[in-house]
């Protein structure tokens, strides 16, 4: 017989710079799990960058509330199919410093998403096409969306590969700040 036991764990158990917390966001992401990255950027009051390049390789950094320091992507392909970043604990929307960003990354960035407490808010790079004759300008710009709200995109998004993430035991033991330990009476309790 199996008896399963909690353990508080008084310290933070998130360390999401880890190798094992960034294949976590990646695998995430790769999802469209947009809503549950956004909530442990939340949960560790830190904010998120995942840019993914044109070979579907994913680069995660990891920053303060207001700032995050873009490692060089090594070995990334141009151009970045996109860029996803966190807003913890404040709305989805183009701040200053994004809105410079995406000026910059005009010709090597496909889409971005900002993820914020209301939702989500993307935007694609498309060409100006003129109003005069058919032709396209050299110009580019980015769209001017709407945000989607966290409910709709779940029912949008939603599948069971969210619920398998969520309750994923590393994951969940860590969200919780305790650890489940299983004993069968057979052990020595070193691992408790």
């Amino acid at each position: 017989m199996d008896i399963n036991f909690f353990k508080e764990i008084p310290e933070p158990v998130i360390d999401v710079e880890s190798e094992s917390s960034i294949d976590f966001v990646i695998n995430l992401a790769k999802k469209c799990n947009w809503n549950l990255i956004y909530l442990l950027s939340k949960c560790v009051s830190r904010e998120v960058s995942i840019l993914v390049d044109s070979k579907d390789n994913y680069f995660v950094d990891w920053g303060t509330i207001g700032s995050v320091e873009l490692s060089p992507p090594v070995g990334a392909v141009l151009p970045f199919k996109l860029w996803v970043h966190t807003h913890p604990s404040n709305t989805a929307y183009w701040s200053i410093t994004d809105r410079n960003t995406l000026e910059i990354a005009k010709g090597i960035l496909d889409k971005a998403l900002v993820l914020g407490e209301n939702g989500l808010l993307s935007t694609i790079l498309q060409p100006i096409s003129s109003s005069t004759d058919d032709t396209v300008n050299s110009n580019l710009q980015w769209t001017e969306e709407e945000v989607m709200g966290w409910l709709e995109y779940n029912l949008d998004n939603f599948d069971h590969d969210f619920i398998e993430d969520l309750y994923e035991p590393w994951f969940k033991g860590k969200w919780f700040g305790r650890k489940v330990f299983t004993d069968n009476f057979g052990s020595d309790g070193k691992d408790w």
